[in-house]
């Protein structure tokens, strides 16, 4: 249905283009990314909702980036930025009420677009409020929702086909008019136009006769005034607006959060009314338990009619509905694995879902080769800086072999910063310089240790700490020696090393981090 999106100017996008599947798009990425104004995006040029976009107010759409760096500018009219957002709607079947070139693309196709710019009418307001005033005329933009044909159109004056849309936001859905508005479309969904004009009528003729009995029946004293008490039934949807629903006895309104949720999505899914094609969903894991985040993704699963979109935070949703679904939004904007070569692509298919996700959300993230580095680099980190990876927001991923080169085209892709701690595996000129010539660069590294001879990770830390092994880790049974010991249960050598130093923190006194780590750690740090 909606094929891309454009942004421009929009909260944190200077300037975006995403390709949307035709089906599931997940939107996965750190907090404050712009996940969820994606989400809110399609929703505002859908809805053409003027109401809307006023009551969030211009001044927290338009990039608060752009708006600084305008106010110290020249300040000049024709370089007042506009915020834009556009929709391209798939042209499977040509909408001329929708087609045209007006976009900025200037090309013929289907879609529809938001726009808020300087109002030329008041041009030489704007020009004398640009000189005479420090604060960025917001109330001299006009908005408007036009259809790529250059028609205007909003909620109650669509296009021909308006494209129907169902929004669930979990953080709102406690609130009094989420929950009408739900009670509301269970209704509808359960009746026609036709059969609730007969409740409705039927309803309002049951409650006149109820009114008409007030004073008579239950001998409410009459004011002097001529002022008398009675039901109000001159609304259009007065039956609908008394009603409620319950759930094996239960009202809606008693029911927990979870299952709101719950309820909320498997209807914005499955129960919604036919014309509705687009779902969007925010972070629907809110407030739901393990089993009921499962019977929510499963819902989703079965939906194969409706485009969908949804922001979420949790790796389990986004791994159950395909990574080739997830749509990775950083900081730096936004990309997809098919965007990668395909034999990266195919390992990302292939591995740990929540391995991948972890790197995808952290801000920064150190690769190691197996379980022995990642057993041990958390001390070490809190060691050399005074801090956990988990505060500065950095992931610690066990790449299972070295299989970095995969993790590495993805972070080029996202413009993550990066660092790789391997092995020299007996020659560093070839192993580490030029296997990994092709991704190093500002915001990736690769550490390893210098010397030919020491090897290995395992190598590398004894030859730096001969003494402290000796004293704190050897034993009698250890008859080959503790570097053999560490090179033959290299897991098991570590997790020992790990309890020792957990144990006594002082002992880090006696025990020194080899430098090829200790500078990885500094680096990613910075």
């Amino acid at each position: 249905m909606i094929e891309k999106i454009k942004m421009k100017n929009y909260k944190k996008f200077i300037e975006e283009e995403i390709i949307f599947n035709s089906g599931r798009n997940i939107f996965v990425g750190e907090n404050g990314v712009g996940k969820s104004s994606i989400l809110q995006a399609i929703s505002y040029v859908l809805s053409g909702s003027y109401s809307k976009i006023e009551s969030i107010g211009l001044p927290n759409l338009l990039n608060i980036d752009i708006i600084d760096d305008f106010m110290t500018s020249k300040k000049k009219y024709d370089d007042l930025p506009i915020l834009e957002i556009e929709l391209y709607i798939c042209e499977d079947i040509k909408n001329f009420s929708i087609n045209g070139k007006h976009n900025s693309e200037r090309k013929e196709c289907n879609g529809l677009r938001m726009i808020a710019a300087p109002d030329d009418e008041y041009s030489s307001q704007i020009i004398e409020a640009l000189k005479s005033t420090f604060v960025f005329p917001f109330e001299y933009y006009k908005l408007d929702f036009q259809t790529f044909s250059g028609k205007s159109y909003n909620s109650m004056s669509r296009y021909n086909d308006f494209i129907r849309f169902s929004m669930l936001d979990t953080s709102k859905v406690n609130s009094k008019n989420a929950l009408k508005d739900y009670v509301h479309r269970i209704y509808e969904s359960q009746s026609d136009t036709e059969k609730r004009k007969i409740i409705n009528n039927a309803y309002r003729n049951k409650t006149a006769e109820f009114s008409s009995l007030l004073y008579s029946d239950f001998d409410l004293l009459a004011s002097d005034d001529g002022y008398t008490v009675a039901l109000d039934i001159n609304h259009e949807n007065t039956f609908a607006d008394n009603i409620t629903i319950k759930k094996e006895g239960i009202d809606i309104t008693n029911m927990g959060q979870g299952e709101k949720v719950f309820i909320n999505a498997d209807f914005a899914m499955t129960k919604a009314p036919d014309d509705v094609n687009i779902v969007l969903i925010e972070e629907p894991e809110n407030h739901l338990s393990f089993l009921s985040m499962h019977r929510l993704v499963d819902k989703i699963i079965d939906e194969k009619e409706k485009q969908t979109f949804i922001a979420t935070h949790s790796n389990m949703i986004a791994a159950r509905l395909n990574l080739n679904n997830v749509i990775f939004i950083s900081e730096n904007g936004c990309a997809k694995l098919n965007e990668l070569k395909l034999g990266y692509a195919k390992f990302f298919e292939k591995s740990p879902d929540n391995s991948v996700l972890n790197f995808i959300l952290s801000e920064k993230s150190i690769l190691v080769e197996g379980s022995a580095e990642y057993i041990v680099l958390e001390g070490f980190y809190k060691h050399v800086i005074g801090n956990s990876m988990h505060k500065d927001n950095i992931a610690l991923i066990s790449c299972g072999g070295k299989t970095f080169k995969n993790y590495l085209s993805l972070a080029k892709l996202l413009n993550k910063k990066t660092v790789v701690i391997t092995d020299n595996d007996g020659d560093y000129e070839s192993n580490v310089v030029d296997n990994y010539s092709g991704f190093e660069s500002d915001k990736i590294k690769v550490f390893a240790e210098l010397y030919n001879d020491l090897s290995t990770f395992e190598i590398a830390l004894y030859k730096n700490n001969e003494e402290f092994y000796e004293k704190y880790i050897a034993t009698d049974k250890m008859v080959n020696g503790i570097q053999h010991y560490m090179l033959n249960n290299k897991a098991e050598a570590s997790l020992r090393l790990l309890l020792k130093l957990d144990k006594k923190p002082e002992l880090f006194n006696d025990f020194k981090v080899p430098s090829y780590i200790e500078d990885a750690i500094k680096w990613i740090n910075e």
